[in-house]
């Protein structure tokens, strides 16, 4: 089981070589085409192959999420979570933090950073008062339930907070992000694209557009809560095994 992003030909070759059966996930390289099973939940199909599935129905939600509750009200706009993965290389959180600070200490509106094992910026946030920063947090599932909106990057949280049905406001950290197909109105994000290109007029706008609407914010939980992501695990499993007996 290969989890290594995109895969080269003669890598697979040399697996099969050995006679063995090889499942990759998040898998977009040459050697994809020459695996026996291929998991892309998070990248749009791009091509129908045989044993390649792509999409939400085939995600995998850790345990923590499988057992968390659902977000019952959006009413309410009064605690703001930045979660931008485990580094944020580009710091959209202290972007992010700079546009709608004033804004919200103004409004009594809390703002929490849950900042990732690698992410090394803590100076550039030090002079933001009442900024409450978490570090390394293993219970994120009950940040995002008590969150009334999620400021977030393009990846594997957005399946997460989908789960639970918190409105999320989206910035791709890369290219590569962009093609994140699940990240989308479609989905009940508002994705502003890739984080660098937005100004944060732009944020600010976006920001008080979804503090004035809880129509929209009801809208886009009630199009998160949509989705089944909780049967994702056995249906990967029961494809894997399948592949295994053949």
């Amino acid at each position: 089981i290969n989890d290594i992003l995109d895969t080269e030909k003669n890598y697979i070759n040399q697996l099969k070589t050995l006679n063995l059966k090889v499942v990759n996930f998040e898998d977009l390289g040459c050697g994809a085409k020459k695996s026996d099973l291929v998991i892309n939940a998070i990248y749009p199909e791009k091509q129908l192959l045989k044993n390649h599935y792509f999409g939400h129905n085939y995600f995998i939600l850790r345990d923590e999420f499988i057992y968390a509750e659902k977000k019952k009200s959006v009413k309410d706009f009064k605690n703001i979570l930045i979660t931008f993965g485990g580094v944020d290389p580009n710091n959209y959180t202290k972007k992010v933090v700079e546009t709608i600070y004033d804004y919200c200490n103004l409004n009594n509106i809390d703002i929490t950073v849950l900042a990732g094992f690698g992410y090394k910026k803590y100076h550039s946030l030090s002079v933001f008062e009442n900024l409450k920063i978490k570090k390394n947090v293993t219970n994120i599932s009950k940040y995002m339930l008590r969150a009334d909106l999620i400021f977030t990057s393009a990846g594997r949280t957005t399946y997460e907070i989908a789960s639970i049905g918190t409105p999320a406001i989206v910035m791709a950290q890369n290219d590569r992000e962009l093609s994140h197909f699940f990240a989308s109105s479609e989905f009940g994000f508002l994705n502003l694209g890739l984080g660098c290109n937005i100004s944060k007029e732009e944020i600010l706008q976006n920001f008080l557009k979804l503090e004035s609407s809880t129509d929209g914010r009801k809208r886009m939980s009630k199009l998160m809560k949509k989705i089944d992501l909780k049967g994702g695990r056995k249906t990967v499993i029961k494809l894997i095994k399948n592949i295994i007996e053949e």
